[in-house]
């Protein structure tokens, strides 16, 4: 790793926001001035790989919730080294190869990022690159999938799980730990993922999204203990349908309108807060419930769940599968948002931002 810092980067930007969904004109990866030294309360990063979801889609179509303004750098999550300290601190040095949730700017070379938001990564999972992309899933997939199972629904041995999106990035966690956790899994995919999905002992139906028959099938089960559904809008109306008497429908995310490939760019606010005030109303009444869970990084929950998330990787109790990975280059950033829920194959996306020695 350099010991001096470059004049110039390269990072990502989203240059304005295009309502067509076939559009990637907005995407580009520019050479830009190096950000200044890091403030008392900041780390540069030397940042090795950047997560891709599907919140930097909704974001190129400004579909985010309170995105910011364009032009902008996107980029959800990293995994880089730290290169310089704003002040001298015992908990992170220079050389540190760290994971934080940014929300921004983790798809450039160099980012200055609150200490607050860091995360050391697992000693037996920093020094080799295959292990960095998986732990760049864990860092937003996968402990966002932690903290559906354990905190916003405290999923339990026998009971019934409907995920939404099985062979996604967070489906992929939520499939993985609602099995350790003794749940039988149902769930909708695309059709051809269904038999790897089935063969997974203790994942009992897939379902393909487009064909509504999943409804009538559920229903005719007595119902799910739990859906899991980062689709929003009416998805949520649909997964409220299939939940037993008792259920509960965990909402995050609003991924629908990008899946459709359509113009729809509705705000998600509104939805989120139909959702809450099912909740409460269901707080009152009884039966059956709802809620809306979001990450809240630098939270004690979310560095909790990461820790223990590399945890169970560095102790082979979990495999976290890596669909594609992306350079970091205008072409590569176009194909992952043009590709982004259309392409084969199973688990988290990732953009590769530099090249670098992590030994």
């Amino acid at each position: 790793m350099a010991s001096t810092t470059p004049k110039t980067i390269r990072k990502a930007v989203i240059s304005s926001i295009v309502s067509s969904p076939t559009d990637v004109s907005n995407l580009s990866v520019v050479t830009a001035p190096s950000p200044p030294p890091p403030t008392r309360k900041q780390a540069q990063i030397r940042i090795f790989y950047s997560g891709f979801n599907g919140a930097d889609v909704n974001m190129a179509h400004g579909r985010y919730p309170f995105q910011r303004k364009a032009p902008f750098t996107p980029g959800y999550c990293l995994v880089g080294a730290i290169v310089s300290l704003g002040s001298a601190t015992p908990a992170f040095h220079p050389g540190d190869i760290v994971t934080a949730v940014t929300t921004y700017d983790s798809q450039a070379e160099l980012a200055n990022i609150p200490l607050n938001l860091l995360v050391k990564v697992h000693p037996a999972l920093s020094h080799d690159d295959k292990l960095l992309q998986r732990v760049t899933a864990l860092s937003l997939d996968w402990n966002t999938a932690y903290g559906l199972v354990n905190e916003g629904a405290n999923v339990q041995a026998g009971q019934k799980v409907f995920i939404h999106g099985l062979s996604g990035a967070v489906g992929q966690g939520l499939v993985a730990l609602c099995l350790l956790r003794g749940a039988e899994v149902y769930g909708t995919a695309s059709e051809r993922n269904h038999a790897a999905l089935l063969a997974r002992p203790g994942v009992k139906g897939a379902f393909d999204y487009r064909n509504k028959n999943w409804i009538t099938a559920i229903k005719k089960m007595g119902g799910m203990d739990v859906v899991f559904d980062a689709l929003g809008f009416e998805s949520w109306d649909e997964s409220y349908q299939i939940l037993s008497e008792k259920g509960l429908l965990v909402g995050y995310g609003g991924n629908q309108a990008a899946l459709k490939g359509d113009e729809d760019n509705r705000s998600q606010v509104p939805a989120i807060g139909k959702l809450w005030a099912r909740g409460l109303l269901s707080s009152v009444l009884g039966g059956r419930r709802t809620t809306f869970y979001y990450i809240n990084p630098g939270s004690v929950a979310y560095q909790q769940g990461l820790s223990a998330v590399m945890e169970m990787l560095a102790e082979g109790k979990i495999e976290v599968p890596i669909k594609a990975v992306w350079d970091l280059t205008t072409e590569g950033l176009r194909e992952a948002h043009g590709s982004w829920g259309k392409s084969p194959g199973m688990g988290s996306l990732l953009i590769r931002v530099s090249r670098g020695d992590v030994s």
